[in-house]
């Protein structure tokens, strides 16, 4: 007989492998549905319907654990997916083999608040910060008064933030037209 019982307890939210592929199989198998196989199990049927699909798209490797530190790129690429294919949010997270939708909906949720640059992580987000503002007395200088190097230094600074204005203007729009676009029935 196969042992279906959780590590340790029901209510612990971490089930060995073994434990996932006994309620996966037996789903699968028995051709009952994820209430009637959960209830045996003793768990959320919700889970269980997770784990299934998670099991369809990547087979054994369903089962590995999930997580870690997930790029601004990668992050973008679930999101476009998603979106592009109308998927819901517990498809897209067994597609891409995440732990959970959840997940998926946090990262939609900081791009919608924040644009790509709200997907960084924290590191990122040290790694890709803005220099620091000049000193109080760099700007209090008149320009008439600045070297060329001082000149061509606010030129580039005055550059990198328009650039940097043009950049979250476009992300702004691009956003308005993916929300204008999910809203329209089709």
């Amino acid at each position: 007989m196969l042992d279906i019982r959780p590590l340790s307890g029901v209510f612990m939210s971490k089930y060995s492998t073994a434990f996932k592929q006994s309620a996966v199989q037996a789903f699968l198998q028995r051709g009952r549905g994820f209430r009637h196989i959960a209830a045996q199990f003793q768990l959320d049927p919700t889970l269980l319907r997770r784990w299934v699909m998670s099991y369809q798209f990547h087979g054994e490797a369903s089962f590995a654990k999930p997580g870690g530190h997930y790029s601004r790129e990668f992050k973008l690429s679930v999101l476009y997916r998603m979106w592009r294919d109308k998927l819901s949010l517990r498809a897209t997270a067994a597609l891409f083999n995440l732990g959970n939708s959840t997940q998926v909906r946090r990262w939609e949720e900081q791009y919608y608040s924040g644009g790509i640059y709200a997907l960084s992580s924290s590191k990122e987000m040290l790694a890709n910060a803005m220099p620091k503002a000049p000193r109080k007395s760099e700007e209090l200088k008149p320009i008439e008064e600045l070297t060329h190097a001082e000149l061509l230094k606010r030129f580039r600074q005055l550059e990198a933030e328009n650039a940097y204005l043009k950049k979250l203007e476009e992300l702004d729009e691009e956003k308005a037209r993916l929300k204008r676009a999910r809203k329209k029935p089709g």
